[in-house]
């Protein structure tokens, strides 16, 4: 009775299941068939498929977060084995301490992270436990580690290093000096020095605001700033350090500096730096047992202020054939000092004096108006400049003077109607006045040829040049001193040197015995106060310093040295 009675209650359980289950899928049958048929409606056939695929992603989203609600209790309990050899040290004791208070320690532990940790804690608690009470134990420091449970010697300095030293190295700023070559562009140096491309074209887009680099010439020295990465490699430079490009510097005179930095965002600004310099004024003198320029080099004359004095000069003294041995000069000149007091620029000659042949010619720098247009003018207000100058080129040698000759190349007898000024190639050659060049082009046997025409029926002309100015042309206006020509040997020529003739109403003369009008003339109020600018200058030459001595005490230095 008891085993039909099982057997129907065993057969009423499999019908009822079957019968939950044919019902569940008639239900599910149905629910599809109701989607389709919704989907159909509302979407039309071809978007059918489309909201299927939506359902379906639903579906696998809710069956995915019952998943995650099911194991989320159980995350992080087996974790530590994973991240073990990572794991802090965690626990220290003295293992001289007595054993109730190691256990006590022990306990209190285990009882404030043994919930947190779990049994992995438990673990390391256990054998720290039974490591403390090792009767062996000596008065040493020892840790446990969640990565080991077992007692491990402490930290010494050489294990601390040798773990810094696994570090990453931080990265250094370095600071470096390029020069800019010949025919080279500031990209390319950039570049060349480690400068990602893309940087170095934001940092010169950056400099033309103040500076533009076409202007930039061989020689130029570019101060680059970098933040390198030792550790890191550039970009296909293997063991090359990777270079980030902070600042850039450069100096276009001596007087200002322009600074490209970079910004926290990575763009680039510039600035104009305006270094700041103090005048003060020097005196030299000396004599000439040379050459002006040879002896005032000596005495510690800048060359630039040599020239100058030789300018100063030219229309009044033949540099060539007037000094002599014993001649001497004398010169006060400003100049400009930076932060150290050292001399970083000359200025200009306020005074000089030149004796030749005994007598002295005084010479001093005056503005007579005001505006700019300043002048040299002798003790009497006298304008040290004439009509033309003797001699438009500096520290040449009168090689060929006016007259009948022997030709060096023809061989006879022929008039020379100029004088000629050896000079190495290159020289420049001046405008001898205020003029109009006629011709500047090549001329028969005088080869590269300028001609300049004056007022009053004055023309000049120069031959054997090696080239011509630039803006240098038939029509062009020229001024005194100017820089028209170079010192060449083309054409008829045996060596570089310049021809120069003097033509007066198409009459040619001889440039070294002409007699030209003189400048200006200082009178009345102008005069007075020239004179009173010579009486303070006076004062000022006797305070300043004299470069003389300095260049003596400089030479008996290196005198006593060898």
């Amino acid at each position: 009775m008891k085993n039909e009675t099982s057997r129907d209650a065993d057969t009423g359980d499999a019908s009822a299941s079957e019968t939950f289950w044919r019902r569940l899928a008639l239900n599910t049958q149905r629910t599809i068939k109701l989607y389709s048929s919704a989907s159909r409606l509302a979407l039309g056939q071809s978007r059918w498929i489309a909201a299927s695929a939506v359902l379906g992603t639903l579906s696998l989203a809710l069956v995915g977060t019952g998943v995650a609600a099911l194991v989320s209790p159980y995350d992080g309990i087996a974790t530590a084995s994973l991240t073990a050899d990572r794991a802090p040290r965690v626990v220290a004791w003295s293992t001289s301490a007595p054993a109730e208070t190691k256990t006590a320690s022990t306990d209190g532990l285990r009882q404030t992270t043994e919930e947190d940790a779990g049994p992995a804690f438990a673990a390391v608690m256990t054998a720290a436990e039974a490591a403390t009470e090792t009767p062996d134990a000596t008065d040493q420091t020892h840790t446990a580690s969640l990565a080991d449970p077992g007692l491990f010697d402490p930290q010494t300095e050489e294990s601390l290093k040798a773990e810094a030293a696994k570090l990453p190295a931080a990265p250094k700023e370095v600071a470096t000096t390029v020069e800019l070559a010949s025919g080279e562009t500031l990209m390319e140096v950039l570049e060349d020095a480690g400068v990602d491309r893309i940087d170095a074209y934001h940092a010169v887009a950056a400099m033309t605001s103040y500076y533009s680099p076409r202007k930039l010439r061989a020689g130029q020295e570019i101060s680059l700033t970098f933040m390198e990465q030792p550790d890191a490699l550039a970009e296909g430079e293997s063991g090359t350090p990777a270079k980030y490009l902070t600042a850039l510097s450069i100096e276009p005179d001596i007087e200002r500096a322009v600074e490209v930095t970079r910004n926290e965002d990575g763009s680039f600004d510039s600035r104009e730096v305006m270094h700041e310099f103090t005048e003060g004024f020097v005196r030299a003198a000396g004599t000439i047992d040379n050459s002006l320029f040879l002896d005032g080099e000596r005495a510690g004359v800048p060359p630039q202020i040599i020239i100058e004095m030789i300018r100063m000069y030219s229309y009044s003294v033949d540099f060539q054939r007037e000094i002599q041995p014993g001649d001497a000069f004398e010169v006060y000149f400003s100049r400009k000092f930076d932060e150290q007091n050292r001399p970083v620029k000359e200025g200009d000659v306020l005074f000089a004096a030149l004796t030749v042949g005994g007598k002295q010619h005084k010479l001093w720098r005056f503005d007579p108006t005001g505006d700019g247009e300043w002048d040299y003018f002798d003790e009497n207000g006298q304008s040290m400049k004439k009509f033309l100058m003797k001699t438009p080129i500096d520290g040449a040698r009168l090689s060929s003077r006016f007259g009948l000759r022997k030709h060096p190349i023809l061989g006879y007898s022929k008039m020379h109607a100029g004088v000629d000024f050896a000079a190495p190639r290159g020289t420049p050659v001046y405008a001898a006045g205020n003029g109009t060049v006629t011709r500047a082009n090549r001329f028969g046997s005088f080869g590269n040829y300028v001609s300049i025409r004056h007022a009053n029926g004055y023309e000049t002309a120069y031959a054997h040049l090696n080239g011509f100015a630039r803006g240098v042309r038939a029509g062009s206006r020229v001024r005194q001193g100017q820089v028209i020509a170079y010192v060449g040997t083309t054409g008829r020529s045996t060596g570089p040197h310049l021809h120069y003739e003097v033509h007066v109403n198409g009459k040619k003369m001889n440039p070294l015995a002409l007699k030209v009008p003189t400048g200006r003339k200082l009178e009345g109020s102008e005069l007075a106060a020239f004179k009173e600018m010579r009486s303070t200058m006076t004062t000022q030459m006797a305070e300043a310093p004299t470069t003389t001595k300095l260049a003596q005490a400089s030479a008996d230095t290196s005198d006593s040295a060898n």
